[in-house]
């Protein structure tokens, strides 16, 4: 396991960001899944940056992965783009990430922390569920040829 920084992002990590997420999400094409975050440039995670909180992981002094969380209710916040680059997957990375995210949102109060993911994804949903996340519902994608479940976790 790799001792992985984990800290806020700033402006500044947009584009070794943006890299990290196109080597991440290749995977998920080939598997069938295709997201939008395989084709983030610099400009669309800076504006990620400016907009929610985003979490990098740095490993060996460059980023290597990254988190977004977003609230969408007083007591909810919504996680999204979890991602590490290919040639980092399978070190702890994610989980580094994962922690510190949902520490973040323990700290500041939120009850509920979310996601969504292809419920016929090999591994994802396991990986949550392992984690304490319940599937909640469906998330129909009318912009892609699968669908996504919602997995919430309590933080309480």
């Amino acid at each position: 396991m790799t001792d992985v920084d984990v800290r806020r992002a700033t402006p500044d990590d947009a584009a070794a960001l943006a890299a990290a997420y196109r080597s991440a999400y290749r995977e998920n094409r080939e598997l069938g899944f295709p997201a939008k975050a395989e084709s983030a440039d610099e400009r669309t995670v800076s504006d990620w940056i400016a907009e929610h909180r985003v979490l990098v992981a740095v490993d060996g002094g460059e980023i290597v992965g990254g988190v977004r969380l977003e609230e969408t209710e007083p007591n909810r916040v919504k996680l999204s783009r979890l991602g590490v680059r290919e040639d980092r997957k399978g070190r702890g990375i994610g989980r580094s990430l994962l922690d510190r995210a949902e520490g973040w949102a323990r700290e500041r109060g939120y009850g509920t922390i979310w996601l969504t993911t292809p419920g016929e994804h090999p591994y994802l949903p396991d990986l949550y569920r392992s984690r304490g996340y319940e599937e909640t519902g469906e998330y129909p994608l009318e912009y892609r040829e699968y669908d996504e479940i919602v997995l919430e976790k309590r933080l309480e």
